[in-house]
């Protein structure tokens, strides 16, 4: 096994090294995407160009749905005002992960995804053990983050707590899944659990909700554990209506967006419908949408945020209708394999889906590399 090989199999414990960001020259980079070139060029160079010509034979079933995402985000960088900025997150968001999709069909090594579900579990509990000493020492939680023991949110090595819960919730759902299909390796029950814990040491709702929901999704998609998850939900519902309205109000503010963050968010998408009348076919473009959803902004004293914090909203203001086509024929297409050969890799996808209706699962480096990587898993 040569040096290469290994980079690969571990190439999801460094996908957190996004963050470390740098210039070549003009360019700007991060240490996550030196690595993946140093990964690309160097098996490319050891197995010869064949091996793109096998993951492109073995890429077969996802190529029309690659080919929309793609043809939609390569419009987008012509229809966001800054073309350069734009082919930044083309290339981080769009190019690297399918060609790291590519490639791993082509290594068409069987034991690999098992490699792939290891690394990401280690770096779920890396990230477990860093929250829990922010949470519990209160050391290292940036501002305004850094609050008494019960109110702080533990961030983890990124800038904010729900970067945790992106990361760390598709985990802690494959391992769900592991589970409930009777594969119940102790390293896969420590994930579940580590990967859980970091998203509540962040206190982020909606990947609390997202694990919740996946959970219960997965007991009833797999026959064996149907009766557990449909008396499960009946327990909780009972368990809802009869419970004091002092535990309940706070689950029954936060569903209904009648907090601050659902106040936000309700606002935000008001007004991102509102910007999307006037840019529905190909939307603002790639990382425009801070600077077009400005004018259409009608609640002051809110942040406009890098994305309206919707899965739809998301990818149509980045990548407009066809955009929407593409990640649709996507997730189909992880569906239908998915559901066939390994039923457990659907409740990644679910996950993201849920998550994806209060934050953004997608447009950022770690995670389009992790969807992509989620995806040929389940193959």
């Amino acid at each position: 096994m040569n040096f290469f090989n290994i980079l690969i199999e571990w190439f999801p414990i460094f996908l957190p090294m996004y963050l470390v960001r740098f210039t070549i020259g003009p360019f700007p980079t991060t240490l996550l995407e030196i690595i993946f070139w140093i990964l690309l060029i160097g098996v490319t160079y050891t197995r010869g160009v064949k091996i793109w010509h096998t993951g492109f034979i073995q890429s077969k079933p996802w190529l029309p749905a690659i080919g929309i995402w793609v043809l939609a985000s390569s419009i987008a960088i012509f229809i966001a005002p800054n073309h350069i900025a734009a082919l930044g997150l083309w290339r981080a968001y769009i190019l690297e992960p399918i060609l790291f999709f590519i490639l791993l069909n082509g290594l068409q090594d069987e034991k690999l995804s098992q490699k792939l579900i290891r690394s990401f579990i280690i770096a779920g509990c890396g990230i477990f053990i860093w929250t829990a000493i922010q949470y519990f020492f209160g050391i290292g939680i940036p501002h305004p983050w850094d609050t008494s023991f019960f109110t702080r949110r533990a961030t983890g090595p990124f800038p904010y707590p729900n970067a945790v819960a992106l990361f760390c919730t598709p985990i802690a759902a494959l391992c769900a899944g592991k589970i409930i299909w009777n594969q119940r390796q102790p390293r896969v029950i420590f994930g579940f659990f580590s990967c859980t814990l970091a998203i509540i040491f962040a206190h982020s709702v909606g990947g609390i909700i997202a694990i919740i929901s996946t959970v219960l999704f997965g007991l009833i998609l797999n026959k064996k554990t149907r009766k557990i998850g449909l008396i499960s939900i009946t327990c909780l519902l009972i368990a809802y209506v009869i419970a004091p309205t002092k535990i309940t109000f706070p689950i029954t503010h936060t569903l209904t967006f009648q907090d601050w963050s659902g106040y936000v968010r309700i606002r935000m998408w008001k007004d991102t419908f509102s910007m999307l009348k006037d840019h529905s076919i190909f939307g603002a473009g790639l990382g425009a949408y801070p600077a077009v959803f400005k004018k259409y902004q009608t609640t002051t004293g809110i942040e406009i945020f890098q994305y309206p914090h919707n899965i739809l909203l998301n990818i149509w203001s980045e990548m407009g209708i066809l955009g929407i086509i593409g990640f649709i024929a996507i997730c189909i297409t992880w569906i239908k394999f998915s559901y066939k050969k390994k039923p457990w890799m659907l409740l990644p996808l679910i996950a993201i889906l849920i998550h994806g209706l209060v934050d953004v699962p997608y447009f950022k480096n770690d995670l389009a590399f992790a969807f992509w990587i989620f995806m040929w898993v389940g193959i």
